[in-house]
């Protein structure tokens, strides 16, 4: 009887809301980026909580500039289960963050979670949720058709987020849903805005009807703003322009 309550009551313990789901975790915080992470992570699983989607508590690996979590059936397991975070960080603050998710369908809650933690305060739930649930849609759709953004790795002044879907990657018959924050310099982020980065196209052609200016440039746009000029003469470091010079310097007859 005692054991049968006992049991029970770590049960209860364990489904209760609220826990972070770090408490175990060997955290290092040697930098003001492994501090900030910890924050990050922590707020990160206040959203997943509130989701009913189960918070990040396993840490695999972490280093000075270097940590590997996953979100798995019990916490501090040694192996990733479906869910990967990589974070790569600097001294002062965060680098970036990888998210991998095998499972589309859990997908917009854990990538929410991890859009929501960059400013609780002026992101809703709902705005979170948002793209995340727009990539889920599409790999649902189209399981067999890849997408990718190019990643600019470069730190700016404010988090740039990034999604890539990788169908079989490995030839195993698994498939990864994945996000990419690129965060921004320390003491740079001002007014809490996040850009989400669409997947590269071709540009549209910059020329306005019979006006010479032109709208813009694009880098992939058909170059239809040069201009050409056929003139009598070959350019002058050409082998052309050497030969004709030749000529040009023997008497006329």
């Amino acid at each position: 009887m005692v054991r049968g309550l006992a049991l029970l009551l770590g049960l209860l313990l364990a489904l209760l809301p609220g826990k972070s789901g770090l408490a175990d975790m060997q955290w290092k915080q040697n930098t003001p980026a492994q501090q900030a992470l910890k924050s990050y992570i922590e707020r990160a699983n206040e959203f997943l909580s509130g989701q009913g989607e189960q918070p990040v508590n396993s840490l695999f690996e972490m280093y000075d500039q270097l940590a590997v979590f996953g979100i798995t059936a019990q916490p501090d397991a040694q192996e990733p289960e479906g869910v990967e975070i990589t974070v790569r960080l600097l001294y002062q603050t965060m680098n970036s963050l990888e998210l991998r998710v095998r499972d589309a369908t859990r997908f917009p809650n854990i990538a929410g979670a991890f859009l929501w933690a960059l400013n609780p305060g002026g992101m809703t739930r709902e705005s979170a949720l948002a793209e995340p649930t727009r990539k889920a849609n599409q790999v649902i759709r189209n399981p067999q058709t890849s997408f990718e953004d190019p990643v600019e790795e470069l730190n700016g002044t404010r988090p740039r987020i990034y999604y890539a879907y990788y169908p079989n990657q490995y030839r195993d018959g698994v498939s990864w849903l994945q996000m990419t924050i690129i965060f921004p310099l320390e003491g740079t982020w001002e007014d809490g805005s996040v850009q989400t980065v669409v997947t590269e196209t071709r540009g549209p052609d910059t020329y306005s009807g019979n006006d010479a200016a032109y709208d813009g440039y694009f880098s992939r746009d058909d170059y239809s703003h040069y201009e050409f000029f056929v003139t009598p003469t070959p350019e002058p470091d050409s082998a052309a322009a050497e030969e004709w010079f030749m000529e040009e310097l023997e008497p006329k007859r």
